[in-house]
């Protein structure tokens, strides 16, 4: 029973992070963060690493949907399609090479930043 309880508690999540992406265009990988901490208690690096990978067919459906209702502006994707390669590369290598808690804080940080901003945009 307690196999089916985890097993329905992570389909759970993932369906509101998916929700929460696919309203927003991004998110998921926050709020399943966030769950991966708090409920299943992994580290701020497995939590991050899951969560991109959990992510990854969600991000792939989102875009099929976006793409087909004509929301993708191609000559914008193909350029920052480079930049976020790059980006992704530094970024898992830099992460791997913190401690736990430094990544937390800057995780945490970024949160409050884009918050703010999207406050004043």
């Amino acid at each position: 029973m307690k196999n089916n309880s985890f097993q329905f508690s992570t389909i759970l999540y993932g369906s509101l992070a998916g929700m929460v992406n696919g309203f927003l265009g991004s998110g998921a990988g926050v709020v399943f963060v966030s769950v991966l901490l708090s409920k299943y208690q992994l580290t701020q690096k497995q939590s991050q690493a899951t969560a991109l990978l959990a992510v990854l067919p969600l991000a792939v459906v989102s875009c099929v949907v976006y793409f087909f209702v004509g929301y993708v502006d191609w000559k914008i994707t193909l350029w920052t399609t480079l930049g976020v390669t790059i980006g992704g590369v530094v970024g898992a290598v830099t992460l791997s090479n913190l401690d736990n808690k430094v990544a937390k804080l800057l995780f945490s940080l970024l949160l409050i930043a884009g918050g703010l901003k999207m406050m004043f945009v």
